[in-house]
């Protein structure tokens, strides 16, 4: 597939329309995302503050508990992209878009240890060929939600593929976004700094400081999540279009008898 060079304003540009004029709210659909996502984050703060005052048979499942939540929310985070794709598509999504990725969760789950591993092993080299790695598969995700009858291994393949001559780009496309997440990095720098240190160190302590972090975040997540993924959607589907045969110059066309 030839290299082509794609417009990042025109992309952002149809995301902020896709804002405005889907049918399902990405705005309201992000709240539910964000709501679901916050309760398993609750749940693993309060798991993980755990883990340090238990020993024995708890201690093992409350890891496992905290290690399934994770998974969780990477397959919730696959319904989430099912539904980007759909909204791409002009479709209807309804509010169940987002448990999609149950349907095909195994695969979810396998492509995101298999893809953390290769991850892994290109970053022990070094940082950079680390960070390569991750752009490299990273239309993955999006091919597995596109067709969930894929393999993990045809999903990675493809991905190779699919960012020859666009890894760049996308690393460009999410650079753009650098001051939507330094809005968020001030607002984690003034937790730090300020709410932590007045949060009392105990158990109710760590909830209601986690709690507060994510609703100080998630007043520019509301925006930034779906404006961030539906530009990363718009930039897959452009990358892997199949190339427009050229339009027909009809000004020089002699019909012939």
């Amino acid at each position: 597939m030839p290299i082509r060079q794609l417009d990042r304003a025109a992309i952002r540009r149809e995301a902020r329309e896709l804002i405005r004029t889907a049918r399902v709210s990405p705005i309201k659909f992000t709240l539910l995302f964000l709501a679901v996502s916050l309760a398993l984050s609750l749940l693993d703060t309060a798991l993980t503050s755990l883990t340090g005052r238990i020993v024995g048979v708890a201690f093992v499942s409350v890891s496992f508990v905290s290690i399934l939540v994770g998974l969780i929310t990477q397959v919730l985070d696959a319904g989430y992209k099912c539904y980007c794709l759909g909204v791409h598509r002009r479709e209807e999504m309804p509010y169940e878009s987002l448990f999609d990725g149950f349907t095909f969760a195994g695969k979810v789950i396998a492509l995101y240890i298999v893809e953390g591993f290769f991850v892994a092993l290109w970053s022990m080299l070094f940082v950079i060929p680390g960070i390569i790695a991750v752009y490299r598969y990273s239309f993955a995700i999006w091919n597995l939600c596109q067709d969930p009858e894929l393999g993990v291994m045809e999903a990675l393949n493809r991905s190779k593929r699919q960012t020859i001559g666009y890894k760049g780009q996308l690393f460009g496309l999410h650079l753009s976004f650098i001051g939507w997440y330094l809005i968020v990095f001030v607002i984690v720098g003034v937790y730090e700094g300020v709410i932590l240190a007045l949060m009392p160190d105990s158990f109710l302590g760590i909830m209601l400081g986690s709690l507060i972090l994510t609703v100080l975040t998630g007043v520019v997540d509301i925006y930034l999540t779906p404006y961030f993924a539906l530009s990363e959607c718009g930039f897959y589907l452009r990358a892997t279009a199949p190339e427009e045969p050229p339009r027909q110059d009809r000004s020089s066309y002699t019909p012939e008898f």
